[in-house]
């Protein structure tokens, strides 16, 4: 959402970005003349573990409260703007709500589709559950009386119009919002000790550095990556005297419980750690890192994780959990990254990234070009060919459009 606030607004229109307020927000949104940000306040989810009564109970309030707090603010704190954006999900109550809202004013109700609330929620109480069953029937019901869409994937587009009965959505595909100067792989360690240093981390001599952005949701396999991490350290015929620092990066609701089994762990060649980073500091990181994980599951199997675009901004390599055909719509296995499905194939592939560290770096250094080849388009460019349209009258109109979503 905050890459449609920046790319409206540089197209001259005049945005009220509405959210949470749980993560910083970038200088660039903050001090962008044309965005005004309202934050939104979120009373607080329930904790993993919690049973079903209580995660019921506690969404439910939650989705109550939010329901009157983004009425109000849609309908009194804001100005009737052109159009409506919304992300999906979350599903409850923002797709009711901003229609609602949007029709009231008279204004355009448009749906940005990253994934499907009703998936993101099975995985805690199962498919068939009721709350399920019924915000799918939310998402069909409200994504049909949107004016436009707008999904992350070709896959995800198929299943809006076989099965959501929606017009027409376009696929709107991640990209990096710049193109972060290139650092070589052959140079990246000598640029990691200063990076990690202003973050305050030490980077052990002759060590590897690998980053993974994670949201800590249920749609992140952290356990796959903490066992496969283990094998790999175990296996002293793997790349013997290699140490691997893994730096984990990211807030969200999992993060407590993944650092107290971590605590637990013992480990002879790998260095595990958590952060969470500023942007510039994430970007550095980034450009940093020989190369990133991506354990994003895919709750529908067919969202495509924005984390990898972020990697493929700073051209570092991604060894990416495979989780079905969509993947490549976005990673060409072999060309840009490499994948895996199982804890002893995640073994493998950093045993083959790391094959002759650090003197010959082949696949790493054959993977980067594959990235320098296939990645040439940043978010705005792409935005401007495909989304743009969609809200050109509105912005030569410089009328107001209001993003309602995470920020």
């Amino acid at each position: 959402m905050l890459n449609h606030a920046l790319a409206l607004a540089g197209d001259g229109a005049e945005v009220w970005l509405a959210g949470y307020s749980e993560t910083p927000l970038e200088r660039a949104v903050l001090d962008h003349p044309r965005i005004r940000v309202c934050r939104i306040a979120a009373i607080g989810r329930a904790k993993e573990g919690t049973s079903r009564f209580r995660f019921l109970l506690t969404s439910g309030v939650r989705a109550v409260f939010l329901w009157f707090q983004v009425l109000w603010l849609l309908l009194a704190r804001t100005p009737r703007g052109g159009a409506l954006l919304v992300q999906n999900p979350p599903s409850l109550p923002t797709l009711p709500v901003g229609w609602l809202a949007a029709r009231l004013r008279g204004s355009l109700f448009i749906v940005d589709w990253h994934n499907f609330g009703y998936a993101m929620l099975a995985l805690r109480l199962g498919p068939k559950h009721f709350a399920v069953q019924m915000t799918k029937a939310c998402e069909r019901l409200f994504g049909r009386k949107a004016d436009a869409h707008f999904c992350v994937s070709m896959a995800m587009r198929d299943i809006l119009v076989s099965e959501f009965g929606v017009p027409a959505p376009i696929a709107l595909y991640d990209r990096p919002r710049e193109l972060l100067p290139l650092v070589p792989i052959s140079s990246r360690s000598a640029f990691a000790g200063g990076v990690l240093a202003r973050a305050g981390f030490v980077f052990p001599a002759g060590a590897v550095l690998a980053v993974c952005p994670t949201s800590w949701t249920a749609d992140e396999d952290m356990d796959l990556l903490l066992e496969g991490l283990r094998q790999w350290d175990s296996t002293p015929a793997i790349s013997p005297g290699l140490r691997l620092l893994v730096l984990i990066t990211g807030r969200g609701p999992l993060r407590e419980a993944f650092e107290r089994r971590l605590s637990g762990v013992h480990w002879q060649r790998v260095e595990v750690r958590t952060a969470f980073l500023d942007p510039a500091g994430y970007r550095e990181l980034l450009c940093a890192a020989h190369f990133g994980f991506c354990m994003h599951r895919s709750s529908s199997g067919v969202d495509l994780p924005m984390k990898v675009m972020d990697l493929f901004g700073a051209r570092t390599p991604v060894c990416a959990f495979d989780y079905g055909a969509c993947l490549a719509e976005q990673l060409q296995p072999g060309f840009t990254g490499l994948t895996f499905q199982t804890s002893q194939e995640l073994a493998l592939r950093i045993d083959e990234l790391l094959h002759g560290f650090p003197g010959e770096m082949d696949v790493l250094e054959r993977l980067q070009q594959g990235i320098v080849a296939s990645c040439t388009q940043t978010w705005e460019q792409v935005w401007q060919r495909e989304a743009a349209p969609a809200f050109r009258p509105i912005s030569r109109d410089t009328s107001g459009n209001i993003g309602a979503g995470k920020s």
